[in-house]
């Protein structure tokens, strides 16, 4: 675990019951969150939850939704078991938790308010987001709002250089920037990292991947918003190739991949 999201679970405290946790835009908290679910269901029953997978948990006191890989976001049709769930009599805490908010409807939350107003303290429902604009008022309204605060780039910076990872100055200042990167495996970081250099010292793009060429885009936004500064005219013009880039990249009938590394080769020209 990161030494910042250690930090943040060390200082939260007691979690109130009716909870939404979140951080930073792009920010990952499901490892922060898992944690802190682990915690509240463990002294619920007593038990040390602490090396299990929360998928692995079979407990009477705990629900766990998340998005169905193969669905596109959390239909009201999953809702209706975990609230049943909360409206069982028991003079245990019950603890729902939904990984991912950001993929429940309007519809499935309406399902849910009435239960979160009706049932009192021994009954938690905790809610993580790596989006909470997408979390609909009526339930941030009635929901603790706990945020993970983004770890200062002194704080990045030190950890970083206290692995002694062999990165150029530009990978560094991406890292630092870019702190949710870290959460990645080392070599995994370092190989991508090292792949990205490559292209930038080649002026090419060697990839067939759409994820890799995604995240290589947002590479060279990343540094191309560093140079606006000292070459600011055709710096912007690049950068808006770039963003234009990226936004063709997420649209679903997008350019061939071709085409994007052919655009995004000419802008290899002016980083």
């Amino acid at each position: 675990m990161l030494p910042w999201d250690k930090k943040f679970l060390e200082k939260i405290g007691n979690i109130e019951p009716k909870t939404i946790l979140c951080g930073p835009d792009g920010q990952n908290i499901n490892e922060i969150s898992r944690n802190i679910v682990k915690t509240i269901i463990s002294k619920t029953d007593s038990r040390d939850y602490s090396n299990y997978e929360l998928e692995n948990i079979a407990s009477p006191n705990f629900y766990f939704l998340k998005k169905d890989p193969e669905k596109s976001n959390i239909p009201i049709s999953d809702l209706r078991e975990p609230r049943d769930f909360l409206n069982l009599s028991t003079a245990n805490n019950r603890l729902l938790f939904i990984q991912g908010g950001e993929d429940i409807r309007v519809d499935g939350y309406n399902s849910l308010l009435k239960v979160a107003e009706d049932t009192g303290p021994n009954t938690f429902i905790f809610i993580s987001t790596n989006n909470i604009s997408q979390i609909p008022a009526t339930i941030k309204s009635r929901f603790h709002t706990a945020r993970v605060p983004r770890p200062s780039v002194p704080e990045v910076k030190e950890y970083i250089l206290s692995k002694s990872f062999d990165l150029s100055e530009h990978a560094l200042c991406f890292l630092t920037e870019n702190p949710s990167e870290l959460k990645k495996p080392i070599d995994e970081i370092l190989i991508k990292i090292e792949k990205y250099d490559l292209y930038l010292k080649n002026r090419n793009i060697q990839s067939k991947d759409k994820n890799e060429i995604s995240e290589f885009t947002d590479y060279l936004i990343f540094l191309e918003k560093g140079r606006v500064t000292s070459n600011s005219k055709e710096s912007l013009i690049n950068l808006e190739k770039l963003i234009d880039i990226k936004k063709s990249i997420n649209l679903p009938n997008n350019l061939s991949l071709d085409v994007i590394k052919l655009r995004l080769n000419s802008c290899l020209e002016l980083v």
